[in-house]
């Protein structure tokens, strides 16, 4: 994703943080107005998920939902790329008026699905 947005938005002009092995990237319960992209590092997800360098994590919450659902926590030192959500709004309605909406909706989808999952090896 992070290679599919450089085009959209300068990333040398966002904000950065060094987050430690072991250490929260992503709280569960954050609000979604920033988005989190992984420069470098590796991270998982409360689910199991890996987070490797490029991804913009938990996308899907971030424009589905208004707090973070699930966490993301270092596994090796990470360096984070802050992004504002409204500047990605703002890049992505530079496509269409529809192009925000959508994508909001199909994030919607996604997540809710995920959510209703039973997490692996849990008892049903």
């Amino acid at each position: 994703m992070h290679q599919s947005l450089s085009t959209l938005i300068s990333w040398d002009d966002q904000p950065r943080r060094i987050v430690a092995a072991g250490d929260a990237v992503i709280p569960a319960g954050e609000l979604t107005d920033i988005l989190y992209v992984l420069e470098s590092g590796n991270a998982i997800t409360g689910d199991g998920r890996a987070c490797v360098a490029g991804d913009v994590m938990l996308l899907c919450e971030a424009l589905a939902l208004t707090h973070y659902a699930t966490g993301v926590q270092a596994k090796t030192d990470c360096q984070i790329i802050l992004l504002p959500q409204d500047l990605l709004k703002q890049s992505l309605t530079a496509g269409g008026a529809m192009v925000w909406p959508l994508s909001r909706s199909i994030a919607a989808d996604v997540t809710q699905r995920r959510l209703q999952r039973p997490a692996a090896g849990a008892s049903r």
